[in-house]
């Protein structure tokens, strides 16, 4: 038993089992439903900027515990003790968002720890997996030097302050690019990686569903607002269905540069789902206004789409996302209602398209 309880890490990635999210992931994911609702809130207030610009780290912070835990998770008592205050962190986080003016030390800070504990967990995988040595040495230089310029940030003052948390995450999504050429032998776990991304557009999609409810629950109940919100959830339903209806396993393995883009796809689709939702929220509240709202974020997330069909080798559907994309940008100027009406009906006509083209191997 304290075998099983006390374990090195390992690699897992050559393993037989089908690897599947432990319980542990679900309960990390949690906090990140919560952060997601303070971020969807600063861009309900306006500040675009600011959402854009703390959700790129909550991001990172989530998605750096999924690339670990891809090569070398036991799920054992050290592993938790690692991980577990990961999470009390990420909440301190999301509760300086709202007040980022006032709170960004709190926030620097908790980003700190979120990334300390994992290169002591890389630290770790250096030493008990020599196969890995050469990759988990490169996260280790690149996460500690963006660590160190983020606790420098805290010597200086807005706007310079942010202007370090820029460069430092820079170096930080920029550490496993770069390192790509020792990815080759250390291939992500292809069951694993897709479905913890799939679970992080769930949470978002999620948070959609939330804006709405929200939305409509401050205003008053009319046949137009009742259309709005209606119209705003069948839309999520429809990128859902496009995500999830073309989820490649296998695009990891395509290449490792296709693999990459895939992976970093999921910030961008992440940010539109989640400001699509704000965009419908203030339809409900002015509904004569344009429709740049929820066009602009619809777009970026069917060309995002776009991109990661065409990681897949699915050009048909990249070309097909992405005119739709730019189809959307084209009328955003037109009144929010009546855009939000035109997503719907391209996301309608995308999810059709694919249940009409024909199945072609595992394709669905």
């Amino acid at each position: 038993m304290s075998e099983r309880r006390w374990q090195p890490p390992r690699l897992r990635l050559f393993e037989g089992d089908h690897r599947r999210a432990t319980w542990l992931e679900l309960l990390y994911d949690l906090v990140f439903v919560v952060a997601v609702a303070e971020l969807a809130d600063v861009l309900a207030h306006g500040n675009g900027l600011a959402f854009v610009g703390l959700f790129v780290p909550l991001w990172w912070a989530w998605a750096g515990y999924v690339f670990y835990a891809n090569r070398f998770d036991t799920d054992d008592v050290s592993h938790r003790l690692l991980m577990l205050p990961q999470i009390l962190a990420i909440a301190l986080m999301a509760a300086s968002v709202g007040d980022i003016g006032n709170r960004s030390a709190l926030f620097a800070v908790s980003y700190v720890v979120v990334r300390l504990l994992l290169i002591v967990a890389y630290v770790r995988a250096r030493k008990h997996v020599p196969e890995a040595r050469a990759l988990t040495t490169r996260y280790i230089q690149g996460f500690a030097i963006a660590a160190a310029i983020w606790l420098l940030s805290l010597a200086f003052e807005p706007p310079i302050r942010y202007v370090l948390w820029g460069v430092a995450v820079a170096i930080d999504l920029a550490t496993p690019f770069l390192a790509r050429r020792h990815q080759g032998s250390l291939p992500p776990q292809t069951e694993h990686l897709p479905e913890r991304f799939g679970l992080f557009v769930v949470i978002v999609l999620g948070e959609v569903v939330a804006a709405v409810v929200f939305g409509l629950k401050s205003h008053a109940v009319t046949p137009g607002s009742v259309l709005i919100a209606l119209s705003g959830i069948a839309v999520a339903m429809a990128f859902w269905w496009l995500y999830f209806g073309h989820l490649d396993e296998s695009v990891v393995l395509r290449t490792r540069l296709a693999g990459q883009v895939w992976v970093y796809s999921h910030l961008p689709l992440a940010l539109g789902l989640a400001a699509f939702g704000i965009g419908v929220e203030h339809a409900l509240a002015e509904p004569g206004s344009s429709g740049w709202s929820v066009g602009i974020p619809a777009a970026l997330v069917l060309a995002t789409l776009g991109l990661q069909h065409l990681c897949s080798g699915d050009r048909r559907s990249s070309t097909v996302r992405a005119a739709s994309a730019g189809l959307i940008l084209v009328f955003s100027w037109l009144p929010v209602t009546v855009v939000l009406l035109f997503v719907l009906l391209i996301g309608a006509g995308q999810v059709a398209y694919l249940l009409a083209r024909p199945v072609t191997g595992d394709t669905p």
